[in-house]
């Protein structure tokens, strides 16, 4: 993975934990504050979020796809995290 894709892999999952932060359902607005993105770089991600983020009239929701994509990684900080000696 080079430096890009491992930047857009971070900023879609900053998107997915400030929707998380929201109780699974945030307004653009919501993400933009929590996240601090540009306008423009939280609409170029949104868009190929599809599997993980719905949009919902103004609101967009994480998908069950979403979900399980911050669990796992959440799991694999958490072993690394384990794995750290003292």
């Amino acid at each position: 993975m080079d430096d890009t894709q491992l930047r857009a892999k971070r900023t879609r999952i900053k998107i997915l934990r400030a929707i998380v932060k929201k109780n699974g359902s945030a307004c653009f607005s919501e993400i933009r504050s929590i996240t601090g993105l540009s306008t423009g770089s939280i609409y170029y991600h949104l868009e190929r979020m599809k599997n993980y983020v719905l949009k919902n009239s103004k609101h967009y929701v994480i998908t069950k796809e979403g979900i399980d994509l911050l669990v796992e990684l959440d799991k694999k900080k958490d072993f690394v995290l384990s794995k750290k000696p003292i």
